[in-house]
């Protein structure tokens, strides 16, 4: 409940506006199989995540709320099969609603990508999904868990890419390592199955405008920060368990205390699914380890931790002083959480550098049945919310454009607005001189 308030009215942040505008242009243009970003081909991502926005539109109107569903929708998902899998594995009732609560009040699901239009949640359910069908496949030998990971790291693929794959060969490597089972690396029914993961994005790459160069885009993309310099991987292999235990703030926090809790009561024991669940966390993390990675990369990996977390804190609740604690922080985070929403929203939107403040200005300056072209990319959500207003999608560039909401310097035509939003440029709507 506490990521509700306001969530249907606080402006679209970081890449949201990227994701829904594409989304929308798909949606005015029935064009679903390559994407488009202001009228241009877009080949960064793929386009599983802007179908659900799109989807997601015909139930409620374009809006903050229309994207941010989808993300709220994956994270219930994603509760569900934690407390599914903790169950699993422990047959514990308490502690499975612990392994949920723990997911759930991680800083960065609970304030950032837990709400937000980003695709790193849907990605988290797919990619968290898929792990689980792997274990299920190799330990009990069933075929059909085989070819459902196969499946679901295919849909992964549709969201981000090449990192699907990683995930879901590092896993699966992983698994084998645990039980010992080199012979099953080599075999054609297994090699059968995992090429089953290939199908949907080869289906769909083939049907974009330039397949190979949108190829050759998403590997680019998935492997650019891989060939860094000595320093700045050195520095990132430094600091980036730090930026990962922030980002899982207070669980990360509360997890160390218990460990100490158990250590000192001498209760601190390692069980076989506990080293099996850190052993597939510690190979998928080691490429974001070594490579220039964002701290949300490994978010996929946050259900393996919510889980191993929640049974050395469940285990430290016999302690009346760790129980007191827990409690008291988890309630703190989740009423932080409702007056983030309640109080720093509203106080963002109504910042004199809001782009929703900027664009409803705009709006209201101009006629929006005109030509209206976006010349500032990286201001998308200006661009957006005038796309939203006007009924459809504004293009980067139009021949008959009377009206062009820029961030270049020396761009022809009459300023008629002027907002200054960073040092560095400023968002200026034009009326653009009839030479354009």
């Amino acid at each position: 409940m506490s990521l509700l308030p306001n969530i249907n009215t606080y402006q679209f942040r970081n890449e949201e506006s990227l994701r829904v505008t594409i989304a929308y242009e798909m949606s005015k243009s029935s064009q679903y199989l390559q994407p488009y970003l202001l009228g241009e081909p877009y080949y960064n991502k793929p386009p599983f995540f802007n179908w659900l926005i799109a989807l997601y539109s015909n139930f409620i109107p374009w809006s903050e709320l229309t994207a941010r569903a989808v993300s709220i929708t994956f994270l219930m998902l994603s509760l569900l099969t934690i407390f599914i899998f903790s169950y699993h594995l422990f047959k514990n009732l308490s502690l499975s609603l612990l392994s949920v609560l723990s997911f759930l009040t991680f800083g960065n699901v609970l304030f950032f990508y837990g709400y937000l239009a980003e695709i790193d949640m849907t990605f988290t359910f797919f990619t968290f999904s898929t792990m689980l069908s792997l274990h299920m496949w190799l330990r009990q030998d069933k075929l059909l868990w085989g070819v459902c990971a196969s499946f679901l790291a295919g849909i992964g693929a549709l969201l981000k890419g090449f990192p699907a794959y990683a995930f879901y060969a590092l896993t699966f490597l992983s698994l084998v390592i645990y039980q010992r089972r080199w012979n099953i690396l080599t075999s054609r029914k297994v090699l059968l199955v995992h090429s089953i993961s290939l199908i949907l994005p080869a289906l769909w790459l083939v049907n974009t405008y330039d397949p190979l160069l949108y190829l050759k885009i998403l590997f680019y993309e998935s492997f650019s920060r891989v060939g860094s310099g000595s320093f700045s991987r050195t520095k990132h292999m430094l600091t980036f368990p730090f930026i990962n235990l922030k980002d899982m703030l207070p669980n990360s926090l509360l997890f160390f205390v218990s460990l100490y809790t158990l250590l000192r009561q001498r209760k601190l024991e390692f069980p076989q699914d506990i080293r099996l669940l850190s052993l597939v966390f510690f190979v998928n993390y080691l490429p974001y380890l070594f490579s220039n990675s964002a701290g949300r990369y490994v978010m996929p990996l946050y259900p393996l931790l919510a889980v191993i977390f929640s049974f050395y804190m469940h285990k430290s609740m016999e302690n009346a002083g760790f129980r007191k604690l827990l409690y008291t922080t988890l309630l703190f985070t989740v009423i932080l959480r409702f007056a983030y929403g309640f109080i720093y929203f509203e106080y963002y939107n109504h910042r004199e550098s809001s782009r929703k403040l900027i664009a409803e200005k705009i709006i209201k300056s101009i006629d929006l049945s005109s030509a209206i072209e976006c010349q500032c990319r990286q201001e998308l959500s200006v661009c957006l919310y005038v796309s939203l207003a006007k009924g459809e999608p504004l293009k980067q560039k139009l021949p008959n454009a009377l009206y062009s909401i820029s961030c270049e310097n020396g761009k022809n035509g009459e300023v008629l607005m002027r907002f200054d939003v960073d040092r560095s440029y400023q968002i200026k709507l034009l009326r653009l001189r009839p030479n354009g």
